[in-house]
């Protein structure tokens, strides 16, 4: 543990599910090694463990209708009422309205 100070890193986490949101989002979080820290220059520094997947705008509906499908939604990863109403808006509205 002595050299770790010495090392930028990051540790992910799983948080115990204490309630339905964190249940529901597959919750992780991320501690640095220093608060001064950014999350993206740290990503700079080590490009060979992530990748960005980028998606055209002409696939976003048939992804959202996939994720609705199986039942990855608003009201699911949100659960309340700002869920419920994000889920309501998206589902009846016209695509150019709740394609922000």
């Amino acid at each position: 543990l002595d050299t770790l100070h010495e090392r930028r890193f990051v540790i992910f986490l799983e948080p115990p599910s204490m309630d339905e949101r964190i249940v529901n989002q597959h919750a992780l979080f991320s501690l640095m090694s220093g608060s001064s820290l950014l999350m993206n220059h740290w990503l700079e520094d080590h490009p060979e463990l992530f990748y960005r997947i980028i998606i055209p705008a002409s696939l976003k509906w048939e992804i959202r209708d996939k994720l609705d499908q199986a039942n990855i939604t608003e009201r699911v990863l949100f659960p309340g009422l700002d869920g419920l109403s994000s889920w309501l808006k998206r589902q009846y509205s016209p695509k150019e309205l709740s394609q922000e």
